[in-house]
């Protein structure tokens, strides 16, 4: 086979082995891996790719549908149908450490893991002295299985080895080389580790224990575990002689992930109600108000970190991390807010700043329709494989379909929020804090938020930005006794399940405008 990358280089692969291999197994075993998000069941254009046959119109096959060897021939795969595995998270975060609480009197050096759906983050401490000594991030290496938990929670039901085959690639392919690299970084042997704690989404962690998901698929939901859990590392796979603590979660959906966040937030304890957003491919929210917890999950998928956007990418250093108009010109803007000419992809924050742009410029109606008839679509619109997109950049489009993908994930979160307030008798002018965490929301500028609808409608300076909480609160469980704490909120909070609550439908169809969220 004569495979066309994006790059306008060509390679030339072996036949397969084996005539039962996908061609999206086959390439991604050779080292093209594609954007098999909904774990290979032919639900989505993800691993989209062309068979190119001479003279007549290129064939747009799904990958994970057709066998390798029946594609012999040549093949060209489009830029968002290869797998971005330069992917990586952020690990930057507010650290505020409790008052009242015990000091554990621990020594050696200690990490803290955050298992994200898209990403991994590690922080790497100095037990004695509270020193940091470095942070790593990763792609979470599952993402070939499936871009969002759902998608990773059929695989397991449906593959023979399903399971098997999502702890191991999360464990070899993403652990090991992300404990490696920050161990390497801070010039310390693996033996210099005393302890791991890890916090994450309940689907992720128990992908990593090797527990069943079957609980996950169906309601009632159940999680084969939800408290503190204590194990030795090597249980899971990790060649460490040390014990792997894995934080409690509040639910089937909300996670150690939001728990952590809101002991690095200082929330528990906090008088003025507040609302902590964690936002990721699993999007979760923690509510206080007059001493009563909620929480609540959404499936918002992974558009805010980059995932089913043609030039969606993470935040990191080559991504634009803001979008700015003025005088008709679009200005894109990577982390330190430097004109960036060449950056390899828009940043979720990024996709935020255009579409309230857009909306205050009259180029977007209410549903994210472009107006073809509007002077900055005449400058930079056009159409592209009948699709109409704007071009930012030389490399930079954001299509109709961006649009559409971020609006569903915006309603997902826009719903959510409407639907916990209710419960709780508030709306949202109730809300005297709003903590915005997650890579996502390192960058995102809450006037534009809360323009189209993502936060709620509120005074500026009630929004705070954490950075991964859950990396945050993972590192304060190396040195605070937070056990009982975390305990006492896991047993007070109520989860409240959207599918149980008839107005969320009602709710996620008003969120997918582009406006500011209603009571």
């Amino acid at each position: 086979m004569k495979l066309f990358l994006p790059e306008g280089r060509s390679v030339v692969l072996q036949e397969p082995k084996d005539s039962r291999e996908s061609l999206a197994e086959w390439l991604g075993a050779s080292g093209f891996g594609l954007n098999t998000r909904c774990g290979g069941r032919g639900l989505c254009r993800g691993c989209q790719v062309q068979r190119l046959r001479g003279n007549e119109p290129p064939e747009l096959v799904k990958a994970c549908q057709v066998r390798a060897f029946e594609a012999a021939g040549e093949v060209r795969i489009p830029r968002q149908s290869l797998a971005d595995e330069s992917l990586s998270g952020v690990s930057a975060f507010d650290l505020r450490r409790p008052r009242d609480v015990p000091r554990l009197r621990a020594e050696g050096v200690g990490l803290a893991i955050d298992i994200g759906t898209t990403t991994l983050a590690a922080a790497l401490w100095d037990l004695s002295t509270d020193r940091s000594l470095g942070t790593a991030t990763r792609a979470n290496p599952q993402r070939r299985f499936g871009d969002d938990v759902l998608s990773r929670i059929s695989f397991s039901l449906e593959q023979p080895d399903g399971r098997v085959r999502l702890q191991h690639s999360l464990v070899r392919d993403g652990l090991r080389p992300l404990i490696a690299e920050v161990l390497q970084a801070a010039d310390l042997p693996v033996e210099a580790l005393s302890a791991i704690v890890a916090a994450g989404n309940p689907t992720m962690l128990q992908t990593l224990t090797g527990d069943a998901l079957d609980g996950l698929a169906r309601y009632p939901f159940r999680l084969a575990w939800s408290g503190e859990r204590t194990i030795p590392a090597t249980e899971v796979g990790l060649n460490l002689p040390v014990t792997l603590r894995l934080l409690p979660a509040l639910g089937p959906f909300v996670g150690s992930d939001i728990v952590a966040g809101a002991f690095a937030s200082g929330l528990p304890g906090e008088s003025r109600s507040t609302l902590l957003m964690d936002f990721g491919t699993n999007g979760e929210m923690l509510l206080l108000h007059q001493g009563r917890a909620l929480a609540t999950a959404v499936a918002a998928g992974p558009a805010f970190e980059g995932g089913r956007l043609r030039c969606g990418t993470t935040a990191r250093p080559d991504a634009v991390s803001a979008i700015e108009l003025a005088d008709m010109e679009w200005r894109c803007l990577d982390g330190r807010g430097e004109p960036t000419a060449e950056a390899r992809g828009l940043s979720g924050a990024a996709y935020i700043d255009f579409l309230a742009l857009g909306v205050e410029a009259g180029l977007l109606n209410a549903f994210g329709r472009m107006d073809r008839t509007h002077p900055l679509w005449h400058k930079f619109g056009e159409i592209d494989d009948d699709e109409a997109v704007l071009r930012l950049g030389r490399n930079l489009v954001i299509s109709e379909a961006d649009i559409a993908e971020l609006l569903q994930a915006k309603a997902a979160f826009g719903a959510g929020i409407r639907v916990l307030l209710a419960e709780a008798g508030l709306v949202p002018r109730d809300l005297e804090r709003v903590l915005i965490a997650g890579g996502f929301g390192y960058h995102l500028s809450p006037a534009h938020a809360r323009a189209v609808g993502l936060l709620p409608d509120l005074p500026l300076e009630r929004f705070e930005i954490i950075g991964n909480a859950s990396l945050a609160g993972a590192s304060l469980s190396l040195q605070f006794d937070l056990a009982q704490h975390m305990e006492s909120l896991r047993r007070a909070c109520r989860v409240i399940e959207l599918n149980q609550i008839p107005a969320f439908s009602a709710c996620y169809a008003d969120a997918l405008l582009l406006e500011p969220l209603e009571p």
